[in-house]
């Protein structure tokens, strides 16, 4: 009999631990994938992909740098995606439909009138989501449809560089504003060898798109000032589109100078192409009377070309960093902007004798300047890799602790910030440790709104 009972009880406790196997059995990676699909994540990224584009770009590259350490989604702002150039882990997620999450991060223009925001943001916002836009403008004054829209629709913003803030804030953001440098994945240029030696005949260049801010225009006139028709020197510029009738004045004043030692082609260039573009010039020139990112002469540092910049807006930025020749950019122009066909605050031009002595004291000077090559590449690799810059996107989307005073500042380990309703949402939503206090962090790692 007791034999019988034995055997019994180990029978059930066999059977036991078999539903217990059953049921606690690993899902199969399929049905992961399938939960995944239908949980919220920590954050979503709301942006497009066109990796041609500095906000289509820093969307698909953000998600890259950020994919290791949170949870992400995406929701589309555009109609379409482009995935040319993507890498296939953000493709994938891109491509996915999840549930936007209570943080979100927008990555794209607010749009003519300010309406493509709507796309994903649907209702002002509110104490159930923390939104943040990531914006740039390149004049002196934004959109009046921005304003509405950040302060309505939006918690905080994040502009790339410091002068933004002035900019945003005399137009009416009242939301608080963090300088958040752009990220950039230059691995490439980092991996490829430095500049050292310098071209026979010389090689000037410029590779943006070709419109009236780009100023190609005043960049031929300087050169041909400079230069005249030397074979010792050579510019070329090449844009991969443009406004028919910038196209058209380039074109014209290269005939009217008959400039035989300028070279303007349109042409789209893939990555290794136009990596390979850079490496075969021995300066960078941007005119530009307005920019808000200012990324080839970025591109051009990193493979230590030297560069040649307007300081003004984001440029003056690398003017700062006493690694480009920097030429005066005084004169207030409108700025007018194609896209909404009005203008906008000013852009800022340079004068050809400025920019023609630039070009000349890089030209006579050249060794002095490739020297500072080394150094160039490292400047840009700590200010823009998102080696350095993953851990400030990390504090502003998912702080540690969020600290109520009297100044915007993003830091690794602390998002300081001078809105209470905003400190209150991380602290309910996040779970960030919530501080109210007046201290200041030291300015040597970080970055604030002055």
């Amino acid at each position: 009999m007791k034999k019988k009972i034995i055997i019994g009880i180990f029978c059930i406790f066999a059977l036991a631990l078999s539903f217990t196997s059953v049921y606690t059995h690993k899902p199969s990676k399929k049905k992961q994938k399938l939960a995944k699909k239908t949980q919220e994540p920590y954050l979503t990224v709301a942006g497009f992909s066109l990796m041609s584009d500095g906000l289509g770009r820093h969307a698909v590259e953000l998600i890259d740098a950020l994919d290791k350490d949170i949870d992400i989604g995406f929701a589309s702002s555009r109609e379409f995606l482009i995935f040319d150039g993507v890498p296939a882990k953000v493709k994938r997620i891109l491509k996915q439909k999840r549930p936007i999450a209570k943080v979100v991060f927008y990555v794209d223009w607010l749009g003519e009138e300010g309406l493509s925001y709507k796309t994903t943001l649907v209702s002002p916002k509110n104490s159930t989501s923390i939104r943040i836009a990531y914006s740039m403008f390149e004049a002196s004054a934004i959109p009046p449809e921005w304003v509405v829209a950040l302060n309505n629709y939006f918690d905080a913003v994040a502009v790339p560089d410091k002068f933004l803030i002035d900019v945003y804030r005399s137009c009416g953001v009242t939301i608080p504003i963090f300088e958040v440098p752009l990220g950039l994945n230059l691995d490439n240029y980092y991996n490829a060898p430095l500049k050292n030696t310098k071209n026979s005949p010389m090689v000037f260049a410029n590779f943006s798109t070709a419109t009236p801010r780009k100023n190609q225009l005043r960049l031929i006139q300087a050169f041909h000032a400079a230069f005249g028709n030397s074979k010792k020197v050579q510019l070329k510029l090449n844009s991969r589109a443009g406004d028919l009738p910038s196209i058209q004045a380039m074109e014209n004043e290269i005939h009217r100078l008959g400039a035989t030692n300028i070279d303007f082609t349109l042409r789209t260039l893939d990555n290794d192409l136009y990596l390979k573009a850079f490496q075969e010039i021995d300066c960078y020139v941007s005119l530009s009377s307005g920019e808000g990112f200012s990324i080839q002469p970025r591109e051009a540092m990193a493979l230590g070309v030297p560069v040649i910049v307007t300081d003004n807006t984001g440029q003056s930025t690398i003017c700062d960093s006493k690694f480009g020749r920097a030429v005066p950019s005084l004169n207030p122009i409108p700025a007018f902007y194609p896209t909404f066909g009005r203008y906008y605050g000013s852009f800022y031009d340079c004068t050809i004798k400025d920019a023609a002595e630039a070009l000349t004291d890089v030209y006579q000077n050249y060794e002095n300047y490739l020297q500072q090559a080394a150094a160039a590449r490292i400047w840009v690799k700590q200010s823009s890799s998102y080696d350095q810059l993953t851990p400030l996107y990390l504090g502003l989307v998912r702080p540690k602790k969020v600290v109520l005073g009297n100044i915007n500042k993003v830091t690794p380990d602390c998002l300081f910030m001078d809105s209470a309703e905003l400190c209150t949402k991380f602290h309910q939503l996040t779970g960030a440790i919530f501080e109210n206090q007046q201290t200041i962090p030291s300015k040597e790692s970080a970055y604030e709104e002055k």
